[in-house]
């Protein structure tokens, strides 16, 4: 092991064949950007050192720059007039052609087509098969690619216009007439495992003019190769990771690739590993994500940068309302109008006024959330988001009454909304917010350019494109020059390194299986050499640039999973001739260390908790309920106010349901009031009374219908509560002593429970022969035994009884408005008939008198231990009460026991377990 982990020199990052190359005054071209752009700081490192003061930048660039540049010098000579299009206005093009083509008229869109059009198309110029195309046979797919091509060709044609795949071609031609100045000193190709015959025919058509062509294979004596085979994927990631930081310790200025094919598979899985590993300390969120040892080569699409996301969030708002929580995001966003003094606020506007509001369609428009902010509580502090959502108004308002217009003017546009937005980090602006923001105008940019047809159109269609090139647009910050460089096997074509770890090295895993174009001949592909066409030729290519990895690093570690995803696999048959050395883990990592269990250090908390104000406690029965299921969570939710955020969805939820429920029974028995009064009436005027009801306790939801949806589902509402209650009022007629509806839903303010006093209001009160009903509505399960414990999960009806009169209490029951056999009415009374069917059996005393009397004993513990702050963590049955609470990341329960509690009742009461 000491042998293995022997020190080394770190290599010059410029080798010496590229020095010489430049020099000579030759242009180095590279197979891949990450090649050009490591070459070049290569030779800036390499001129700081030597102790230059200035320098000319290298003649180093990638292959696609290369021809872009050649073809720009045409232009600028005057010998080619054509526009070269961009891969936007590529696909445009492609689009404009598919939607013109009657055999697609039923699709929806064709944008998903026309970027596989454009990949045949990038194909069929590279294998230099134009031609052959014209008169190949094939199915009706193919021969439809073939009408397109045609078309494609001619409307090029006739506009001027020539692709990116066509360079190659356009170039040859022009450097065998002599239109091209050519390199004086040569040009020398790095990092190309294989070439396409376009490029070919352009290097043989350059050294036919004299012109001296080196292909260079950089490449490393190698020290050691290893094959490492481990268990599973997981222990891959875990085994390159921490071999990484072994090696980082003992050569500080070496640098590893991490080699893994299908990368952006993989990636959130090997930053998440790897960042717990070599920089454990960007867990923390203070500390920015680009400041650790490592560094993906591949960039991750524009449109998924938080930045991106919030300019899209505001645009999007200029024609449709936003879903509410992407409208809580950009409240939050420090990307939005952000003040610090202003952030706390906006977090609580969120919380408890933007997410309580009443709408039945999760999603808020620009005017609302504007009209919502200047009637909120917290207005006077918020002065900077309500006049940004004002200026934004402004500018959305001019912008609706635009109709069709260029991509530029749009842009502008865009630019100017965003602007009024305060879009961005301001000053506190990061280098890599800053990269992002230069990435998203040069995305503005090219959605400009899509002017190349003079089509104008409207803001929808703008956005969309904007977005779709947003998508497609792959943003990398610019290299940190980081150590440990994680990338895909082409990219790593052109770079030498200390070390390297090829993950992923399985037959299951590698080669990556190529595929054939669908639009495409088969015969034809075959015929001119297509990847995915032919076994044998694409395994000659994977060889060569698996040996060519190989000899790319002093120290090479292949590594595969025994048992993959897709099954149990062997090496890759891509490393038989690398005459690889096998090793097992241990011989070159430590063992993972152990986690280190610590013993939980109890501490006496034994300060004092600030007394409750004299005078009403907001929360009313809920207190009671919450400290009878767990002190922790009533003191959590009700003094330090620690709650939820509520989700939103479609519709009316369970509560607000529930809450229609209560509001038209309010409604109909302060109209009916007794049941003699309701047994006079007629099925059809009973209808007629409960529907009016109906449609007065849905008023509210009425005034949040805007759309069609909105009225159709209130509807549906309205019909599902019609047949709910009347099925309920039948059940009231079989009640056989009558009854008067003296009270409901009335709110009673400042009663005492113990030490408490809290405002609570009874759902209903039924004068009967003797005294009074009190009945609790419930649209879910509930049971009369919920309120005979010490710790009673339904204390509301407990709680009614015990502010009653004792001697007029005749009953106390759940009202179970649900559907079907299970309504009924629950509960406890002195006689038979005071409820329909026979009322339930006392337990615990002999009368309805003394029960309630042991609940006031229980009810005001209750509120002597909430008043006191006993605020221990004590579930009444753990883990089945915290189930669904909310407090479980303060008082750290052991979550894992959540899953127990659904397949049986071994929950237990009062013991507590902590993760």
């Amino acid at each position: 092991m000491e042998e293995y982990n022997r020190g080394m020199d770190g290599r010059e990052l410029l080798p010496g064949e590229i020095v010489a190359a430049l020099e000579r005054g030759a242009i180095v071209v590279t197979g891949n950007q990450r090649a050009a752009r490591t070459l070049r700081r290569g030779f800036d490192r390499r001129n700081r050192t030597l102790g230059l003061k200035n320098w000319q930048p290298p003649m180093i660039m990638a292959w696609d720059a290369w021809m872009t540049g050649l073809w720009h010098g045409l232009v600028i000579d005057g010998h080619a007039t054509q526009m070269l299009l961009n891969r936007t206005q590529e696909h445009a093009l492609w689009r404009t052609v598919l939607e013109a083509d009657e055999d697609l008229a039923s699709l929806r869109t064709v944008d998903s087509l026309a970027t596989v059009a454009a990949e045949a198309w990038r194909l069929i110029c590279n294998y230099d098969g134009r031609q052959k195309l014209r008169g190949a046979i094939g199915n009706s797919d193919t021969r439809s690619f073939q009408r397109w091509a045609r078309m494609f060709e001619r409307r090029c044609q006739v506009e001027g216009f020539i692709t990116q795949a066509q360079l190659e071609t356009t170039l040859h031609d022009a450097i065998r007439n002599g239109l091209i100045v050519l390199p004086p000193n040569g040009v020398t190709l790095v990092g190309f495992d294989g070439m396409t015959p376009a490029q070919k025919k352009l290097v043989d058509v350059l050294r036919s003019a004299s012109v001296a062509v080196e292909e260079l294979q950089l490449s490393v004596d190698a020290a050691r190769r290893n094959l490492v085979g481990v268990e599973d994927e997981e222990q891959e990631f875990s085994v390159a990771a921490r071999w990484t930081r072994r090696f980082l310790e003992a050569q500080p200025h070496g640098r590893v690739a991490i080699i893994v094919p299908g990368l952006e598979r993989e990636r959130k899985e090997i930053d998440r590993v790897f960042r717990d590993v070599l920089a454990p300390e960007l867990q923390n969120i203070r500390i920015g994500s680009q400041t650790g040892p490592y560094e993906f080569s591949t960039g991750m699409p524009l449109a998924e940068m938080p930045m991106v996301a919030i300019a899209f969030d505001l645009l999007q708002w200029t024609s449709e309302p936003l879903p509410l929580e992407r409208v809580s995001r950009l409240l939050l966003s420090r990307y939005f109008a952000m003040r610090s003094s202003e952030r706390g606020t906006r977090a609580e506007f969120d919380a408890f006024e933007l997410r309580k509001a009443r709408m039945l369609r999760p999603e808020i428009s620009l005017d609302e959330l504007i009209a919502l902010a200047e009637r909120s509580k917290w207005k006077g502090r918020l002065p900077l988001l309500i006049s940004t959502l004002r200026s934004i108004r402004t500018v959305v308002n001019r912008l609706r009454g635009f109709d069709a217009r260029t991509h530029s003017e749009w842009a502008e546009r865009m630019r100017e909304l965003l602007n009024s937005a305060a879009w961005g980090a301001d000053s506190s602006e990061t280098s890599f917010e800053f990269q992002i923001r230069r990435k998203w105008e040069s995305a503005l940019d090219e959605f400009a350019t899509l002017d190349f047809d003079g089509v104008s159109i409207d803001l929808d269609h703008a956005l969309a494109e904007l977005v779709a090139i947003a998508r497609n647009t792959m943003f990398a910050p610019e290299s940190r020059d980081a150590p440990v460089q994680i990338m895909g096997p082409l990219e790593a074509a052109g770079g030498t390194f200390d070390a390297v770890w090829f993950l992923h090295a399985g037959e299951l895993n590698w080669p990556i299986v190529g595929t054939s174009n669908s639009l495409l001949p088969w015969h034809l592909q075959r015929e001119l050499g297509m990847p995915g066409t032919d076994v044998a030729r694409d395994d000659a290519f994977v060889r060569r640039m698996t040996e060519r990895i190989a000899g790319s690093a002093e120290i090479v570690v292949f590594s595969y999973a025994k048992v993959a995803a897709e099954g149990s696999q062997r090496p890759s048959p891509m490393l038989a001739e690398l005459r690889l050395v096998g090793v097992e883990t241990a011989d070159i990592v430590e063992p993972e260390a152990t986690p280190m269990i610590t013993a939980v250090e109890e501490i006496e908390d034994i300060a004092p908790i600030h007394p409750l104000p004299d005078r009403v406690i907001r929360g009313g029965a809920r207190i009671l309920e919450l400290q009878a299921a767990c002190g922790f969570r009533a003191f959590a939710e009700q003094r330090l106010w620690a709650t939820d955020l509520e989700s939103i969805e479609p519709g009316m939820d369970a509560r607000e349901s529930g809450t229609a429920v209560h509001k038209v029974l309010e409604i109909f028995w302060d109209e009916v009031k007794t049941q003699d009064a309701l047994r006079t009436m007629t099925t059809q005027q009973r209808i007629e009374v409960l529907t009016r009801c109906i449609a007065q306790g849905l008023n509210k939801t009425l005034e949040a219908s805007v759309t069609n949806w909105d009225f159709a589902y209130l509807k549906v509402q309205q019909a599902r509560l019609l047949t709910l209650l009347s099925g309920w009022l039948d059940l009231e007629l079989e009640r056989k002593l009558p009854f008067e509806v003296q009270l409901s839903e009335k709110e009673f303010k400042d009663v005492r429970v113990g030490p408490l006093r809290l405002n609570v209001r009874m759902d209903r009160v039924d004068k009967v022969e003797g005294g009074e009903v009190l009945i609790d509505y419930k649209t879910g399960t509930a049971s009369p035994n919920d309120w005979l414990t010490a710790r009673p999960d339904a204390p509301q009806l407990p709680l009614y009884a015990i502010l009653s009169q004792p001697d007029q209490l005749q009953g106390v029951a759940f009202g179970l408005v649900r559907a079907g056999v299970d309504r009924e009415m629950k509960g406890y009374a002195v006689n038979d008939g005071i409820l329909p069917g026979k009322p339930a059996q006392l337990k615990e005393a002999p009368t309805l008198a003394a029960q309630v009397e042991q609940w006031r004993t229980v009810l005001e513990e209750l509120a002597e231990e909430f008043h006191s702050g006993d605020a221990r963590v004590s579930p009444k049955m753990y883990p089945k009460t915290c189930q669904y609470c909310g407090q479980r990341l303060l008082c750290r329960l052991d979550t894992s026991l959540f899953d127990d509690a659904e397949e049986g009742d071994e929950s237990s009461e009062g013991e507590v377990i902590f993760g």
